[in-house]
């Protein structure tokens, strides 16, 4: 065994001595101490380590704390399992000229003095790594609610309306954001723990070849508002693979902000083998939504206990194109009324943020293999009259609605398409589960409104179990196709057809074995075709 340890401790020393040299903190006056703020020796370490050509900034295992400090080029700052970094709780601390997006209610945000643990700007080869820990010590108190947030308001009066009790969590300053990366390149995020952060906790903006692996992440799932996990912002060629992420707001969230008249797109992400738990959505694409989103990919991802699985909110004029989320499997499950969510597994939408706002359009989306069940209808949701969604490929994607577990109901369907175009659903499943019970608001499996070019193919269902509702109904929707439709037991009718613009619908080929007594019916079922 001694061998065995000689021989690593030379492979280290050999690895060092070949990669970079060593900077240790405790060297530069840094204190093992939760209590005394280093960022001045800290800053030095780093400091020293850039002017000399690059270094690894080692922090052996200890306590340590620190206000803002600033990561340079070809530096390593590396925590020591048994190391942990704590962010100061002294606005002063964080005194800076740094010009960091704050968002207002317009969506966009001049830049503004914002508190930083970590920051860089034009950065190249840059790291936080090692088996430590950096701690964001943040503090809530729960308070009555303060305003209306208008992007929920209809949530908030129906939980105002069911008994709800009108109070959330609010931040208690400084709102610390413990990672912020802006115009980095080459930047490696590996292995540390990242742990209560008072605002978003891994923040990239308009950044390339960003490589995040094997890291831990978490905040308060009840207390963590504003708390995201990871937020891509504007980024292109980003790799987030093998990480655990437990989050009070959104887990990985992608954006493209606006920040001084300027926004950049967000290009080339691939988010693989993650395991996720969020309050707000596990995986998700807006809602800041200036710049566009091209050629992304969620894979092998498990999302548990979370406000929202899988969601694309356009608002602000964004295209949104060439997506997949593959090999999901995801539990959904109501939160806080003041949380975004009503705990559904996916939901597509577009809207404008105000009247001046440009519409984006989201197009090119394919979701394969995707399992779970979830609280909330799935929605797909296009802009009025004017579609802004199209080309949506489900296929294998087999999801279960349960009742909810809170007074302010919100489920109706399990799966809405809305204003959208050629949207398919293939091989896949939509059920009612009625373990735990059912709720008066479920209606149909499936409803279909103002879209064009929808087709339902090999698809399971099973009626509502405490209700008459057709399995699925239909208002304006045009150029359809049930076909291999199956249901699992007896309902009254398969298909409700209404709207004067109802046209071209057609069912083929559906097996229903004698458990629907009523294949169309409606005002418009003269449009369907059944062959």
């Amino acid at each position: 065994m001694r061998k065995i340890l000689l021989v690593l401790a030379a492979f280290f020393i050999a690895d060092v001595a070949i990669s970079q040299a060593v900077y240790n903190v405790l060297d530069f006056g840094v204190k093992q101490d939760s209590t005394i703020n280093s960022a001045k020796e800290i800053q030095a370490a780093i400091d020293k380590a850039n002017q000399e050509g690059g270094g690894m900034v080692y922090f052996p295992p200890g306590v340590y704390m620190s206000g803002t400090i600033v990561l340079k080029s070809n530096v390593r700052f590396h925590l020591e399992s048994g190391a942990t970094l704590y962010a100061s709780l002294k606005e002063k601390d964080f005194e800076n000229d740094f010009k960091i997006y704050k968002k207002d209610d317009s969506g966009k945000g001049a830049g503004a003095s914002t508190p930083v643990l970590i920051y860089a700007k034009d950065s190249k080869n840059i790291s936080i790594e090692g088996k430590g820990t950096i701690h964001g010590r943040a503090r809530r108190t729960y308070e009555d609610l303060k305003q209306v947030d208008g992007f929920i308001a209809d949530i908030t009066e129906n939980a105002r309306q069911s008994g709800v009790e009108m109070k959330m969590y609010y931040k208690v300053k400084p709102y610390t954001c413990m990672v912020f990366l802006e115009s980095c390149e080459f930047v490696n995020i590996r292995d540390v723990s990242l742990i209560e952060s008072t605002d978003w906790t891994l923040h990239f903006k308009w950044s390339n070849r960003v490589f995040v692996e094997g890291i831990y992440l978490e905040s308060s799932l009840e207390k963590g508002v504003n708390a995201d996990g990871i937020d891509v912002d504007g980024c292109k060629d980003v790799v987030i693979s093998n990480s655990i992420i437990t989050a009070g707001d959104d887990a990985i969230v992608l954006k493209s902000t606006y920040t001084d008249g300027d926004y950049e797109s967000c290009e080339n992400v691939a988010v693989s083998n993650c395991t996720l738990v969020s309050t707000s959505t596990a995986l998700k694409i807006g809602t800041e939504s200036y710049g566009d989103f091209r050629h992304i990919t969620f894979n092998n991802c498990t999302i548990r206990n979370s406000n929202r699985g899988l969601s694309v909110v356009v608002r602000d004029g964004a295209t949104v194109e060439d997506l997949l989320f593959s090999n999901i499997t995801l539990e959904t499950d109501r939160k806080h009324f003041n949380w975004w969510g009503n705990g559904d597994p996916i939901w597509l939408v577009v809207k404008k943020r105000r009247e001046t706002s440009k519409i984006g359009e989201i197009k090119n989306v394919t979701f394969q293999n995707v399992t779970g069940i979830g609280q909330g209808t799935s929605k797909i949701e296009g802009f009025p009259e004017m579609k802004r969604i199209s080309n949506i490929r489900l296929d294998n994607v087999h999801l279960r609605m349960e009742a909810e577990d809170k007074p302010d109901k919100r489920a109706t369907h399990i799966f809405e398409v809305s204003d959208a175009e050629n949207v398919t659903l293939t091989n896949s499943s939509l059920l009612w589960d009625a373990t735990n019970g059912t709720e008066e608001k479920w209606v149909s499996s499936v409803s279909l409104v103002n879209s064009v070019g929808i087709q339902l193919k090999n698809l399971n269902l099973n009626a509502n179990p405490k209700s008459e509702q057709p399995l699925i109904v239909t208002n304006n929707a045009s150029d359809v196709l049930l076909n291999g439709v199956e249901s699992r037991n007896k309902v009254q009718t398969l298909l409700k057809v209404g709207g004067e613009d109802s046209k071209e619908i057609v069912l083929s080929g559906n097996d229903l074995r004698d458990k629907i007594k009523n294949d169309v019916a409606g005002d418009k079922k003269s449009v369907v075709s059944i062959k």
